[in-house]
């Protein structure tokens, strides 16, 4: 009177055995309620299988009732209710879901950026997270919680790559996994000018006002970023 959660189409779960007073008399098998298309039986041997395996989740409900008839060559019957109790099988993790997905360029290491959250049909099955790719070394994960933190935020450079794809593995106390790939956007952070660059430096001795000298050009990694000239020491003017 047990079956596995699951089971496959035709699986056996049991042999029903009719008693009738009289001697060789012959008996049919039916199911006046097969428990919501869940199981079948043949009718000349009693045998109950399984009908449609999807509809056994342990998690819905851990048994289910059927009632069989049985009925004799003279067509007198006899009707009895049984319970078929399921099994509990650990099923895998068959999601992941990550609460947010941007994190600002150049963060600080150890900068959280989201939480991943993995779907699994076994109600308090532990659960495990590991990065199966870290985007090359930018992010981290904690096994246990799932936060996804940045492990290096020098690698973090819109100006280079606006996204980064990393992937997550979650495991389940049975060692069952499931994997998903998440792409992780950067905000772009207004970056200060890192250069200047003269291209002449010299003059005649009495130029007139207004000569030019040479053209100063700054370097900034934010890309066509607009940028102002000014001197802080005029030379005395």
């Amino acid at each position: 009177s047990s079956v596995a959660e699951n089971a496959s189409t035709g699986t056996v779960v049991g042999t029903v055995s009719g008693t009738d007073p009289d001697a060789g008399d012959t008996k049919t098998y039916s199911l006046t309620d097969t428990a919501g298309g869940r199981f079948a039986i043949n009718a000349s041997t009693g045998v109950i299988t399984v009908a449609d395996g999807s509809l056994l989740n342990y998690e819905s409900a851990a048994s289910h009732n059927l009632t069989v008839r049985m009925t004799d060559n003279g067509g007198q019957s006899y009707t009895e209710q049984f319970t078929i109790n399921l099994t509990n099988v650990n099923e895998g993790p068959t999601d992941l879901a990550l609460s947010a997905n941007s994190v600002a360029e150049n963060a600080s290491t150890g900068t959280v950026v989201g939480t991943v959250t993995g779907t699994d049909p076994d109600a308090g099955d532990t659960k495990t997270y590991s990065l199966t790719d870290t985007a090359g070394g930018r992010f981290a994960i904690n096994a246990s919680t799932g936060v996804i933190t940045v492990a290096d935020g020098s690698l973090l450079n819109y100006e280079a790559a606006a996204s980064h794809n990393l992937t997550v593995q979650v495991t389940d106390s049975g060692g069952q996994s499931y994997t998903e790939s998440f792409t992780i956007n950067l905000t772009n952070v207004n970056e200060g000018p890192t250069d200047l660059a003269l291209s002449a430096n010299s003059v005649a001795e009495n130029a007139s006002t207004g000569t030019v000298v040479g053209t100063v050009t700054g370097t900034d990694p934010d890309a066509s970023d607009t940028k102002t000239y000014s001197l802080t020491d005029t030379a005395g003017g």
